[in-house]
């Protein structure tokens, strides 16, 4: 496995320096003569876990990682900038790492414009935020990391029962620790910043997270639908915060885990690898 952790300066040298460690770690197979699978046309996926923005979780990482590559993605876990760094310090770190897969795309098997992200709670947030903002941040991208737009573009997003909507962060710690000492920027509640650019998206979330309430993953839908984004939704009738793959391997604690919910990952992957581009 090609099993190795970059820095940030490996990332991008130009990528600016926040109060946080952060890496990009690969889980990826090797390219060999072999395996038929081999061909350069691999889907990636870039994996950003949740915390809130005040961590970065284990189990929404390096978990949930292995089981794409086992069913054949090659997987990249960034651990991204958390407070008391702010917006856009992460945003910038999620571009540099896609466009630092879509560079070595031919290292790892990948066709370029199959490169997925896939975030979980504020992970989900700050994937919804690449998303949605890839074109309308494209001057400040391209000022601070020297990036066009098409190097940072998610050819698809899957949310994980993400934060979406300022007004549906319950006890708002989310979004004050993204905004920082700031006025909280209108397009980061991510269902008024959608547009038609926004890649096809899966959303997968449970009617009973006490944390993150489904409504986020419903309003993010509803503008998904209006601006005529397919998008692939799934809503479980049971299931706390915060569940990972839903397994065993990938919970915190065991009473997370659950054998239905754990069906979002396989579904994923259904719709991923169905998916023209």
């Amino acid at each position: 496995m090609l099993h190795q952790s970059y820095t940030r300066h490996e990332i991008h040298p130009r990528l600016p320096e926040g109060a946080t460690e952060i890496s990009l770690t690969s889980y990826a197979r090797p390219r060999t003569r072999e395996m038929l699978a081999d061909d350069g046309e691999r889907w990636a996926v870039l994996i950003l876990p949740g915390g809130g923005y005040a961590c970065t979780a284990y189990g929404e990482g390096e978990p949930v990682a292995l089981s794409f590559l086992a069913a054949g993605v090659q997987s990249f876990v960034l651990r991204y900038s958390v407070a008391p760094d702010c917006w856009p310090q992460a945003f910038l770190e999620t571009a540099a790492a896609l466009a630092w897969i879509r560079d070595r795309h031919e290292e790892f098997g990948i066709r370029p414009d199959r490169i997925a992200l896939c975030g979980f709670s504020a992970g989900g947030h700050l994937a919804g935020c690449a998303a949605n903002l890839w074109r309308q941040e494209a001057a400040r991208i391209e000022n601070i990391l020297g990036l066009e737009p098409q190097q940072v573009r998610p050819d698809r997003a899957v949310l994980c029962y993400p934060v979406i909507s300022a007004a549906h962060d319950p006890d708002s710690g989310t979004f004050d620790r993204l905004r920082g000492n700031r006025a909280l920027d209108p397009q980061l509640s991510l269902e008024k910043s959608v547009t038609a650019d926004n890649p096809p998206t899966f959303l997968w979330s449970t009617w009973t997270d006490g944390s993150v309430p489904v409504r986020n993953t419903l309003l993010y839908a509803g503008a998904l639908l209006d601006a005529g984004v397919p998008c692939e939704t799934h809503i479980y009738g049971w299931g706390p915060h915060a569940m990972g793959n839903g397994t065993a391997e990938s919970v915190w604690t065991p009473d997370h885990a659950d054998p239905h919910a754990a069906t979002w990952l396989p579904l994923c992957l259904e719709w991923l690898k169905g998916a023209e581009g």
